[in-house]
């Protein structure tokens, strides 16, 4: 009853009210300042210490197990000794692991990560080479064994020193921490009794200045609508009193929400396909995006499927660009009915399509592929008075985890590409992929079933 009554009081009234209570905010500011103050210096000198031990430490004790593996490696090399492979790898574990314990702990500083992930490039590299030099001994002197020692010593300088660049960089980020915490300690008490003097002087001012008080809610409806015109569309203004104010700020909270719904709405048609009604190559990459987090998450594996219309052209030449939309609008259609709930198909160019099936096997991903294969090939289109025969090439790509969003697109993107140019009317699925030939990927031959071509 009470706070209803308040909130109907006019300008005026607040005006009046606001002057005998000056005194009050200005109390509390000099309170909430002092113990902000006291917040800043004792939070920045516990999360140095703790970044000290956390960040600092572990990237000096795996920069020194990575020039121990030189001691093992290179003891093999020259003397032999089965205990000494046993030595070299049993570092390598504990650098494994350090690794993967520096690249959790800096996920959230991507400049650190970048400078981690470098390092760990380079410790694979010499790893590689080291587990070639201790599979096997070799006579002293062993040209190849020596170029092989020399490569495997720059690897590991060069893990050092990038794990050393990154020490230097959190390094000196805890140094500029610590220093504005002392800076801020020193100025503490300053501060304090500065801001005494200035509450005593605030409350003479008060006096003359309270009118102004209610400019407050004035300054609350111009910021907000600043904030709002610089695109923070969650933003909302907060003005209580007085009544003519608060009306005013709720109907601009009101268009505010109107401005959202068309933002949204124009939003989600910016990923829609106009002419087939699918999602479009935005709404894909995200999709693929989401994807592959639920995969790193969960450890599921999936697909990515690229449809292509064979000789798209020639039928757009044959029976014009009306029947061609049919055609795109009818595969659409088809490969939609043949999907679950929550797979995906997304119009990526002018006759391309993709499917995401997430959580599927590729055994299961290859059957979806070859049905839709065979049920575009035995279904010819119907485009006003035209019967056209139309066919597709599919290729496919196991989607994992380990597997970067980019590579999964080019893995596809390869298999469609050998669809096309083996006859077209067929699948082609690629399990795995290997290293980079020609600036091509290549099919890993030692995968059990690299690719399967049918049709």
């Amino acid at each position: 009853m009470l706070n209803t009554l308040l909130r109907g009081k006019s300008l005026r009234f607040w005006i009046g009210t606001g002057m005998v209570l000056a005194v009050a905010p200005l109390a509390v500011m000099l309170l909430a300042g002092y113990f902000h103050l006291s917040q800043n210096v004792i939070g920045p000198f516990h999360d140095a210490s703790l970044r000290e031990r956390a960040e600092v430490a572990p990237i000096q004790s795996l920069r020194v197990l990575v020039w121990d593996t030189l001691i093992p490696v290179d003891e093999f090399v020259d003397e032999g000794g089965a205990q000494r492979p046993d030595a070299y790898r049993a570092l390598r574990t504990k650098i494994e692991s350090g690794f993967a314990d520096l690249r959790g702990g800096f996920e959230n500083e991507p400049a650190i990560l970048t400078l981690v992930d470098r390092a760990l490039e380079s410790w694979t590299e010499a790893d590689r080479l080291a587990t070639e030099l201790i599979s096997v001994e070799r006579a002293p002197g062993d040209p190849e064994a020596a170029a092989m020692m020399e490569r495997f010593h720059g690897h590991v300088a060069s893990s050092s020193d990038r794990l050393g660049v990154a020490y230097e960089k959190v390094a000196g980020e805890i140094q500029a921490d610590h220093d504005a915490a002392v800076s801020a300690f020193a100025k503490a008490n300053e501060r304090a009794v500065l801001a005494a003097i200035l509450s005593a002087l605030a409350i003479i001012a008060g006096v003359v200045l309270i009118g102004r008080v209610m400019a407050a809610s004035v300054d609350r409806l111009v910021n907000g609508a600043a904030r709002v015109a610089d695109g923070d569309r969650d933003h909302r203004i907060d003005v209580r009193v007085p009544p003519e104010l608060r009306r005013v700020a709720a109907q601009f909270n009101r268009m505010i929400r109107r401005i959202q719904e068309s933002e949204a709405a124009l939003s989600e048609l910016a990923r829609v396909d106009g002419l087939t009604g699918m999602k479009n190559r935005r709404a894909f990459d995200e999709a693929l995006t989401k994807m592959h987090g639920q995969m790193s998450r969960t450890d599921e594996t999936g697909a990515v499927l690229f449809v292509d219309i064979d000789h798209f052209k020639r039928v757009n030449d044959t029976y014009g660009h009306a029947a061609g939309d049919d055609v795109l609008r009818a595969i659409a259609r088809l490969v939609t009915s043949s999907l679950r709930p929550f797979d995906g198909i997304y119009r990526i160019g002018g006759e391309e399509f993709c499917v995401l099936l997430p959580g599927v096997k590729m055994e299961a991903a290859s059957d979806l592929a070859e049905r839709l294969r065979e049920e575009v090939a035995q279904r010819p289109i119907t485009a006003g008075d035209s019967e056209i025969p139309v066919t597709i090439s599919i290729g496919g790509a196991k989607a994992i985890a380990s597997l970067e969003p980019g590579k999964i697109i080019e893995a596809a993107d390869a298999a469609l590409y050998r669809a096309k140019t083996t006859g077209r009317n067929r699948v082609v699925m690629v399990d795995e992929f290997g290293a980079h030939k020609d600036g091509v990927l290549a099919l890993d031959p030692n995968s059990e079933k690299a690719e399967s071509s049918r049709g």
